[in-house]
This record gives structure tokens, C-alpha cells and sequence, in this order.
């Protein structure tokens, strides 16, 4: 096996493990972590040789686009997609396979943290009383409310000594 093949077989792998049944239930129809994993398993990882950190939100954003339509009807919701790549690409930064070879250590300030009723329950406890916007489920996330809570983690992130793509490690299971 070459090593070009071993790596579409490592990031598909990865879509897999990082797109449980768990991640994306309950968002309004039927096959839609099969859809994510699908999308996942064929993003196009090799950007990130071609591009700047501070050039990722665009390639983000057009990705997030990509996968909504690409979701069955009744869950093309733009905070399901946004879930699923940025929960997809911590676990890819987290793999010392493909975060070498598509070079993203440099990103891990720039990678946002995946954002669900856990994660935002605890950022908004530990940024306090209303400084993040209430949290109303994923598929109610928008753009400019993901902003919020992508700008309050990378902030808390940095307070910590850690890449804002690490922090899910702290907010996924959150000690209540």
C-alpha cells in the first residue's frame, strides 16, 4: 500500500470515528451522519498545503456551504454542518498521520471548536452571565452566533496555553 493510499483510508477512518451516530442525532431527518461522513471522507485535506491559516475561515465557510446541501432534506441546517467539519478536523489535527503530512500543526489556533449543548453550556459558565448568546440547539447555530462562541473560546484558549482546536478535548465531557 502506498502512503497516498493509506491516507484517504486514515481520513476516511477518521470521518468515521469522528461522526458517530451521537454527534449529529436528532437534526431533522434520517441519514444525515452517514452524509457527513461520506463528505468528510472526500474533503479535499490537501488545501491546507496551499493555504495561510489566516486564509481557513474562507475555506470554512465554503465547506460548511458544501456539506449543507449535501445533507438530506429536512436537515440542510448550516450549524449541523458546521458541527460535523469542525468536530472531523480536530480529530484530524489529533492524528499524527494526517496532521503531518497536510502540515496543520500551524492551524490549530485557527481550527474552531466543535459547539453543542455541552460545550456552549460550559463556555457560557465560564465566560459568565450573558457575554455568549443563548444556546437554542445546533441546528439553530448561525454564522454570527458560531462567531461569538468561536471568538470567546479562542480567547479562553489562549488564557489556557492551548489551540482553540484542542479545546473540545476540555468542553466534550464536561464535569458538571
Amino acid at each position: 500500500m502506498d502512503e497516498e493510499e493509506f491516507l484517504e483510508l486514515m481520513q476516511r477512518y477518521v470521518a468515521n470515528i469522528a461522526i458517530s451516530g451521537s454527534t449529529l442525532r436528532n437534526q431533522g431527518a434520517p441519514g444525515v451522519a452517514e452524509a457527513a461522513r461520506q463528505f468528510l471522507a472526500e474533503l479535499p485535506l490537501n488545501t491546507f498545503l496551499d493555504i495561510q491559516p489566516v486564509n481557513y475561515p474562507g475555506i470554512l465557510n465554503q465547506w460548511t456551504e458544501e456539506l449543507r446541501t449535501q445533507l438530506p432534506q429536512g436537515a440542510q441546517y448550516w450549524g449541523t454542518a458546521r458541527k460535523a467539519i469542525n468536530v472531523f478536523l480536530v480529530q484530524v489535527f489529533l492524528n499524527q498521520y494526517l496532521e503531518a503530512h497536510y502540515g496543520l500543526y500551524e492551524f490549530g489556533l485557527v481550527l474552531e471548536t466543535p459547539l453543542d449543548s455541552k460545550a456552549t453550556r460550559k463556555l457560557r459558565h465560564i465566560a459568565g452571565r450573558s457575554v455568549l448568546p443563548r444556546w437554542s440547539g445546533i441546528i439553530h447555530l448561525t454564522s454570527e452566533s458560531s462567531q461569538h462562541y468561536q471568538d470567546f473560546a479562542a480567547e479562553y484558549a489562549g488564557e489556557i496555553g492551548l489551540p482553540r482546536a484542542c479545546l473540545d478535548i476540555l468542553l466534550w465531557r464536561a464535569e458538571e
